[in-house]
């Protein structure tokens, strides 16, 4: 099944603040990638995406608290999260 234009859109912003989040670690700025991260899974749960926005929530426990060092893996955790998006664009077509 084809996704709706909404869903399409809903996901192409779900990519760029998954982009964002990566680059924001990549720049040692947890701050900003905790922020995406919560944008990411709040959008993926709206979008009925829980597979997205499971792997969002790993990605935020592994990012750790605000104020303080990021858990191990936090790295693997991020990658997840665009493995699974790309995971259900793929299904998706």
């Amino acid at each position: 099944m084809e996704p709706d234009e909404e869903t399409i859109l809903t996901v192409a912003q779900i990519v760029r603040d998954c982009e964002a989040m990566a680059q924001a670690a990549l720049a040692k700025d947890f701050e900003e990638a905790r922020f995406r991260a919560c944008l990411v899974a709040e959008k993926a749960m709206a979008a009925n995406l829980p597979a997205v926005a499971a792997a969002a929530a790993h990605a935020i426990e592994r990012l750790g608290p605000a104020g303080g060092a990021p858990h191990s893996n936090h790295g693997a955790a991020i990658l997840r999260v665009a493995s699974t998006l790309d995971a259900f664009w793929f299904d998706a077509h």
